[in-house]
């Protein structure tokens, strides 16, 4: 029988009895020769150093099993029979009491997908549970004596999802994609259940868990339903019957009110191309008469009667009274509450455009009538419909546009929701989605929201409401740093983290960009008063594969050693106290996996990943090397020399120590795709490849090299350098780089 989510206690007794279960389950011998080898590494390194896919390929369920007992044994709590621990969260064991843990420099964050941890290289089916156990093993460790903790996991939404996407959750349910059958028969777990545990397994091998949350839902998920209050809805078959109307009042031909009376109703008839000037002039006759239908059919009072109709459709097919509150629970057969409220013409309004303001337009019915469609207009009420893909979507009615009123009981479901999610899944953070635009001028006036996105005082409530709970929790703001909003997101709303722009300007993210990305956060940091709470900003590796041709950038266009160099940089550019920033690469990237990334957020499969071996040992030493560094942990990069054609030094020094750490690189990447506009606003698309920079002395001043960093088969060693105070360079490949201690004579 299977248990219930509440009747399953993550805790210690638990845990151990299903832990030993596993060891019976997958025959776990201690004794095997290569467990053995496996738990050595594990013990002296703190995990498996080894990509997720060599690790799927390679290890038995007994070997990840076994591996992980010594993992957890290695964070203290584990005693080798039972867990013991006191806390389950790391960074509460760890004894952080603020959220400062997530801005520290050399913390690495990992995105992933629960469901594409699988060998996607076998098969398109989701990971089984031992899959995941296998990420756990070989997630990177931190340094806990300089308070970096293990690597952070960060996960896309596993609910149940509408159209193939990951952020249109259906239900706040755990999707059963995610159940696996062996451990469901074995012990009874449900999906839920079973990432429940294996949550609790992530922290208890000391990384910390981050969910992507939104201010947003599926446009009739189970929330939607439950609480039909919480979104606007239209009318649609009021509206055609509107619109009917005032195409009859049009100056045209009846041949043309009928063309435009069906297409408006999705029958998408043919007519005379002649006619085609005529139908356009129409069209646009009947814009603002639409605006002023769907603005009514929005304002606060029709919202109130549309809510209590659309209830009592709901309460009716339930059985139940209109009075009684709903919850989730209560929506057994949503396909069939959809179809009832679909057939009477009830819809929740949609999203829109990053940049759409007021409310969406109804404009007409689908070519087969089969759902509404609408247009969206810019705050200077010009038409962007063209960038609206978030019409499948159902934002929060947090606000009245009328009225300038908040909708208060909205927020508090909001937020409440926010602390149940964390609650039932014990996460140390959140990442919350889809916030770029809440404070520019596209969805904000005098201070007060004009789009659909979640305005600012909301954010600022579930921030303040989660600290307050839960000091240590961390969040991270979906914000790509438009406009230089640092204390709009940082002091109003709380957020600790910034989302960043790596990810749609990796081909001007040169190290002179990185550097000027530091000064201004070192500028707005060092701006804060004595003690306050500072703000960072990811350094992201990797977080788009080529979706959107704007952003089609991604490391696997730069070749092996461009990625490498692109990774690099990232972890060996420091900003000091005052700007320390962690690291996100994504599922795959360790082993060089190009794209797939947008293809597993929209699909519950497998990731396809590349196992490319000697990538993970340069890219997996590179990370090591840095977080070992106390030039690279504490320390502050300069920049000394910074050529045209490529030529790159910098220096990390740490107050109270002669000794610097020089690097030196070709910053030109063996390979690089750009996308840029022109002066006509053209996207134009060019292909480099890199070329060495020749003859290059770097002058040293008043230091001397004492020693060079040698990469040598996974890992970097300290060699003897001949003392000179400068450094020449015949030729330095693209992406080339070199490593060198220094000090002052």
């Amino acid at each position: 029988m299977t248990t219930t989510a509440e009747s399953y206690a993550i805790d210690a007794k638990n845990l151990s009895k299903l832990f030993l279960g596993l060891k019976f389950l997958y025959n776990v011998n201690l004794e095997d020769e290569k467990t053995i080898e496996i738990r050595e590494i594990v013990k002296k390194e703190g995990y498996l150093p080894m990509s997720h896919i060599e690790a799927l390929e390679t290890l038995s369920p007994a070997q990840i099993i076994a591996g992980l007992e010594e993992k957890f044994i290695c964070n203290n709590t584990y005693d080798g029979k039972n867990f013991v621990y006191e806390y389950l969260s790391p960074v509460q064991r760890a004894g952080y009491t603020d959220s400062s843990w997530i801005k520290k420099e050399q913390h690495i964050v990992k995105l992933i997908n629960l469901c594409a941890l699988g060998d996607g290289n076998k098969s398109d089916k989701v990971a089984r549970f031992v899959d995941i156990l296998a990420q756990i093993l070989t997630l990177p460790s931190g340094v806990p004596d300089a308070g970096i903790l293990n690597a952070t996991v960060y996960m896309t939404p596993f609910h149940p999802r509408e159209f193939g996407c990951a952020y249109l959750p259906k239900s706040s349910e755990v999707t059963d994609a995610l159940c696996d059958k062996d451990i469901f028969e074995h012990f009874g777990l449900s999906a839920k259940e079973q990432v429940r545990v294996l949550l609790a397994f992530f922290q208890l091998a000391g990384h910390p868990t981050m969910y992507d949350v939104l201010p947003q839902t599926a446009r009739y998920s189970k929330a939607v339903l439950s609480n039909p209050h919480i979104a606007r809805w239209f009318d649609i078959k009021d509206l055609i019957s509107k619109i009917e109307s005032e195409i009859e009042k049009l100056d045209c031909a009846d041949v043309m009110k009928d063309i435009l009376k069906s297409y408006l109703n999705g029958d998408y008839v043919e007519y005379d191309q002649m006619l085609r000037v005529d139908y356009t002039n129409a069209m646009n006759a009947l814009v603002e008469k639409k605006k002023e239908l769907s603005n009514s059919m929005l304002t606060r009072e029709n919202q109130e009667m549309l809510h209590k109709r659309v209830k009592g459709i709901i309460a009716e097919n339930l059985g139940v009274s209109p009075d009684k509150e709903l919850v989730e629970d209560d929506i057994i057969d949503q396909t069939k509450l959809i179809n009832v409220l679909i057939s009477d013409g009830l819809w929740p309004a949609p999203g829109g455009a990053w940049n759409s303001c007021g409310v969406p337009v109804f404009d007409k019915m689908c070519n087969g009538a089969s759902y509404p469609m609408f247009k969206h207009y810019n705050v200077d009420n010009e038409d962007v419909t063209k960038y609206a893909n978030l019409d499948c979507q159902t934002p929060y009615y947090f606000y009245n546009f009328d009225k300038k009123t908040f909708n208060y009981d909205v927020i508090d479901f909001y937020v409440s929701s926010l602390k149940k999610l964390q609650q039932e899944f014990n996460f140390d953070g959140f990442r919350v989605d889809h916030i770029d635009h809440i404070v520019d001028r596209v969805s904000q006036k005098d201070g007060l929201p004009i789009s659909y996105r979640a305005p600012r005082i909301v954010l600022a409530k579930a921030n303040n409401d989660m600290k307050a709970k839960i000091p240590y929790f961390a969040t991270l703001a979906e914000y790509m740093l438009w406009d230089g909003f640092l204390k709009e997101y940082h002091e109003d709303m709380n957020f600790d983290l910034l989302w960043g722009n790596d990810i749609i300007s990796q081909g001007d993210k040169n190290v002179k960009s990185i550097f000027k990305d530091l000064e201004v956060l070192e500028k707005y940091n060092s701006s804060l008063p004595e003690g306050a709470p500072k703000l960072s900003i990811l350094k992201s590796y990797n977080n788009q594969d080529g979706e959107f041709s704007e952003i089609d950038q991604y490391p696997g266009q730069l070749g092996e050693n461009g990625a490498l160099l692109k990774f690099f940089k990232y972890k060996f550019i420091v900003g000091g106290r005052n700007a320390s920033r962690p690291v996100m690469f994504v599922d795959g990237d360790e082993s060089f996996t190009r794209t797939g990334t947008e293809y597993i957020i929209g699909n519950e499969t497998s990731l396809k990943r590349e196992n490319n071996k000697e990538f993970f040992k340069k890219f997996n030493a590179i990370n090591e090397f840095a977080k070992t560094c106390k030039f690279c942990k504490w320390g502050k990069s300069y920049l000394i020399r910074n050529d045209e054609d490529g030529f790159c030094a910098w220096v990390n020094s740490l107050d109270g120590y002669d000794n610097q750490v020089l690097f030196v690189i070709n910053e030109q990447y063996t390979t690089e795709t750009i996308r840029r506009y022109d002066e006509y606003n053209n996207l134009v698309i060019e292909h480099k490849t890199g070329t060495s920079v020749k003859d290059k002395t770097l002058d040293l001043g008043n230091n001397v090299v004492l020693s060079e960093f040698n990469y040598n088969d996974g890992d970097f060693s300290e060699d003897a350098y001949g003392q000179t105070s400068s450094l020449h360079y015949d030729s330095l490949k693209p992406s080339e780089f070199r490593i060198y201690r220094i000090t002052n004579r």
